[in-house]
Parts: C-alpha cells; structure tokens; sequence
C-alpha cells in the first residue's frame, strides 16, 4: 500500500475509533449516574445485581474493543507516518483482530440490549438503551473501516 494511502487509511481509522471511544465514554459516565441505586437494588435483588452486572460487562467489552482498534490505528498510523513501507504480518493480523473484536462486542452488547423495552418516564434505562444502539452503530462503522484496511492491504493498494 502507498505511504499516502496507508496514512490516509490508519487517519480515517483513528478518527473513526475516536468517535466510537467518545460515544462510548457518554454511556458509561450516564450508566455511572445510576450507580450508586443500582448497587443498592443490587443488595436486595439477584436479578438487580444480575442486570447491574451484565450492563457493566456489555460497557466494559465495547470499551475494550475501541481501545483496541484506537491503540492498533494509532500505531499503523505512526509506522505509516514514520515512512516505513516494508509490508509486515501485522498489517494483515491487526485488521482481522480487531473485526473479531468488534464483532465480539457487538454481539454482546447486542444480545444484552435488544432485549431491553423502553421505559415512560425512566430515562435512565432509556438513555442506557440508546446509546447502546449509538454503540452498536459506530461498531459496524468501525468494523467496515478495517475490513477495508485489510482488504487494500491483501489486494496491495
């Protein structure tokens, strides 16, 4: 891949992974505001500390899966920058872990939610739910962007 390509590229994917990193910041610092009750609910309620623990899984493996993707276009972008043009394995291994991870987490975050019907009047869980589906949406963004990654680099673009 060109050196102008392949940093125009890890940009977009970076730009992209910032974007999923800001949308999912907001719902977990508006989950947080519903901690302190949930904790409590939770003392008094399986299913509460259930839910309170599934809600803070399905936050930490969509985390986990944009830090991944802002951490590997952050350093394809650098190697790319830095003017290095030698084609490496990690340039075909990076992109596919991170749609397994992506994928991953959407799934997860997929499964716990959709089942989740919007509440009148309690915003909380509302909120909770919407911007899961936000989540969910930048997800399928950021999984093309590194199918499309790995795809110039497979067909050397």
């Amino acid at each position: 891949m060109s050196r102008i390509l392949s940093t125009i590229t890890t940009l977009a994917l970076s730009a992209i992974s910032l974007y999923a990193a800001r949308k999912s910041y907001i719902a977990i610092t508006n989950l947080r505001r519903y901690e302190e009750r949930s904790e409590k609910a939770a003392k008094h309620s399986e299913t509460a500390a259930h839910e309170l623990y599934k809600t803070r899984a399905t936050q930490g493996s969509s985390a986990a899966a944009i830090v991944l993707s802002l951490v590997s276009s952050f350093a394809l972008c650098y190697r790319a920058l830095s003017g290095s043009t030698a084609s490496s394995m990690a340039e075909y291994v990076v992109p596919a872990l991170n749609v397994a991870a992506i994928a991953a987490a959407f799934v997860h975050n997929q499964n716990y939610w959709k089942a989740k019907a919007k509440v009148p009047f309690v915003g909380g869980i509302n909120e909770g739910i919407e911007k899961s589906k936000e989540i969910r949406q930048s997800f399928v963004i950021l999984g093309s962007a590194w199918v499309v990654f790995g795809m110039l680099h497979l067909i050397g673009v």
